[in-house]
């Protein structure tokens, strides 16, 4: 950076400086040795051209930039103790003694008389031909020594009288220090300034800005633009005299703020808020900013776009659930408490039984419900894989590794809920850092050594017994307990028979309009018939058969079947008589595992097997189970 500050010197003087500064403040400062005339134009000219903040100049060149200039200028002060150590420095070559200054003398100079019981005269000059002169008086009168400018004492030097250098050390230090501080100062509010126009000049909001007056003192780009009316026939004119309808000076009488008000001005419909500027409760002016209601509509379409893309967006809630049973009611009831925590949630149930269905339900009704909504299945990616795309990496973390690296599934989260499907197939190895997320609340990206913050509720998923992983060793149990603060188990198809022609109905209606609507009677009836089905695979299973029985209804080969026998065909028998008895079997079985394990503690068997104890109090019964 070129140096902003210029300090108008002669030789002497430039010699003083960097005897006395660092080489740091040094490289600050832009030294200029100048003859006397030279001074005033080399200063206007770097000033003119912007090169320059503040100058720093002994007396006389000061006293000439201040008469051609509007510049800051520092000037190279003389203390008294300076006086006092040059005049005692002047003695030695006698006791009549010139102080040869730009036309202003130095205040207190009889003090100095009586203390040194000196003979002093203060001589004056106001361009460099009457210095000449006058210094050829001041010999020719016999003065001991003269006490003066870099200037002056280079003049001395040359008709051979004694001179003693005006400027001590300090007071170069101390001038030097105040320009490098008011330089400092401009450069700060040069960059305020900028930042403030930019923000003006760029923002997608309309801004404008009175004074208490209503005068019109600030009007952006884009207030030009949505109000049509040209900056130069608004600035500096009363906001009632130029624009319609602001209520500016509304606010300014009010004092109170008015925030996201939908206004019609001219053809449009503007979204504005109006803001008091209020110093020591009095209003100083008002601030208002706008926006065109289509460039909102445009841009809220162009984000949710790019979400659905990417799918960060929440696509369900609990109004697409469908069933009324008591069951299913319950666990939405649950889920939707749950909704209104901000704690982790652990969603258990069978495959199919609509456990992602439930975590987007959960986020819509969130108090995040309008950040991301980021979904990660953790049995479909690798161990590495997995790692990178929830934690993200660094350019050049591994082989492969995208350039500029990439965000991981937690940072595109944050502010919003990740849900975690398959919890149970996180691999031990990465247990230990998806923990330290959930603890600290930060994630460090492969390959970097930054912490990241972010802030996600976490929503995970699994069809296994997370309790009897935890005992088996396959997973953390202060992990388990970290994501399960509030557990929610969705009921089983089986268990809510009664909702199957809902849901069936539904499926049907949204995928093959047409089709229901030729066969209605014939699909009610059919809807009917499949609640007399087991049906394992829970509500994915049930969309496959409806899938297969959309295909064979208006089938010639069919058409002769009662809905019974279609079903029946397409289901098979021995789906309903031979799976469900060895299913029947093997669930008895691991109840009966898990019972004795537990002692047969009903509650703790009830944990394990990630049902309810009422599931289980049920389950115990229908079995007969003592």
């Amino acid at each position: 950076m070129e140096p902003r500050i210029a300090v108008m010197s002669y030789d002497r003087l430039t010699e003083a400086i960097k005897a006395s500064i660092s080489e740091d403040e040094l490289g600050k400062l832009l030294i200029i040795n100048s003859s006397f005339e030279e001074t005033k134009n080399i200063a206007e000219k770097l000033w003119n051209e912007g090169r320059v903040d503040v100058f720093v100049s002994g007396s006389s060149n000061l006293q000439i930039i201040k008469e051609e200039l509007k510049a800051p200028i520092v000037p190279i002060q003389i203390s008294g103790f300076d006086m006092m150590d040059n005049l005692s420095k002047a003695i030695i070559f006698g006791r009549k003694i010139a102080i040869v200054t730009y036309k202003e003398p130095i205040t207190r100079m009889s003090d100095y008389k009586s203390i040194l019981d000196v003979e002093i005269h203060e001589k004056y000059y106001s361009n460099y031909h009457e210095l000449k002169t006058l210094l050829n008086e001041i010999k020719m009168e016999n003065f001991d020594a003269v006490i003066g400018s870099s200037l002056v004492c280079d003049l001395c030097d040359e008709i051979g009288l004694h001179s003693i250098f005006i400027y001590s050390s300090n007071s170069i230090k101390n001038a030097i220090a105040q320009a490098l501080c008011i330089q400092k100062s401009i450069t700060e509010e040069k960059y305020r300034s900028n930042q403030l126009n930019a923000i003006l000049n760029y923002a997608y909001s309309g801004i404008i800005a009175t004074d208490e007056k209503g005068v019109i003192q600030v009007y952006n780009p884009m207030a030009e633009k949505i109000m049509e009316i040209p900056r130069e026939k608004v600035v500096g004119q009363k906001v009632d005299n130029t624009i319609e309808n602001t209520r500016l000076n509304h606010v300014l009488s009010t004092k109170k703020e008015e925030i996201d008000q939908i206004q019609k001005v001219k053809d449009r419909i503007i979204l504005t808020s109006r803001i008091p500027i209020i110093v020591e409760n009095e209003v100083k002016g008002v601030v208002a900013t706008f926006s065109d209601i289509k460039s909102i509509q445009k841009a809220e379409h162009k984000i949710r776009r790019e979400l659905y893309s990417k799918g960060l967006i929440s696509k369900y809630s609990f109004e697409d659930i469908k069933g009324s049973s008591r069951p299913i009611r319950d666990c939405i009831e649950t889920a939707r408490q749950y909704a209104r925590s901000d704690f982790t949630i652990l969603i258990t149930g069978e495959s199919g039984t609509g456990k992602e269905l439930f975590a987007h339900s959960i986020h819509n009704e969130s108090e995040r419900k309008d950040e991301a909504f980021v979904a990660v299945n953790c049995a479909a990616l690798p161990e590495n894989l997995l790692e990178s795309e929830l934690f993200g990496y660094e350019e050049g973390a591994f082989t492969g590794a995208r350039k500029g690296g990439k965000m991981g599934l937690f940072e595109l989260a944050h502010n919003g809920t990740i849900f975690l499907d398959e919890i149970s197939e996180i691999p031990l190895s990465l247990q230990s850092r998806l923990l330290r997320v959930i603890q600290e609340k930060e994630v460090m990206r492969l390959g970097s050594d930054k912490i990241i913050p972010v802030d996600v509720r976490i929503v995970s998923a699994t069809n296994k017994d997370l309790w009897k992983e935890v005992v088996e060793g396959r997973f953390r149990e202060d992990l388990y307990y970290r994501l399960s603060v509030l557990e929610l188990t969705i009921p089983p198809l089986r268990e809510r028979k009664a909702d199957i022609p809902e849901i069936a109905r539904d499926f049907i209606i949204t995928n093959f309009p047409n089709l229901y609507s030729a066969y209605e009677k014939k699909w009610e009836r059919i809807f009917k018939i499949l609640q007399g089905y087991e049906f394992y695979g829970n509500v994915r299973e049930l969309q496959n058969v409806l899938k297969r029985l959309s295909v064979l209804i208006n089938s010639d080969n069919t058409k002769n079947k009662s809905e019974t026998e279609l079903v029946d065909s397409v289901y098979k028998e021995k789906l309903k008589q031979e799976i469900p008895l060895n299913r029947e079997q093997r669930e008895i079985n691991q109840i009966l595992e898990i019972l004795n394990e537990s002692n047969w503690n009903k509650e703790k068997a009830a944990r394990k097997l990630g049902i309810s104890r009422t599931t289980l109090w049920r389950k115990l019964k229908t079995y007969g189970i003592e």
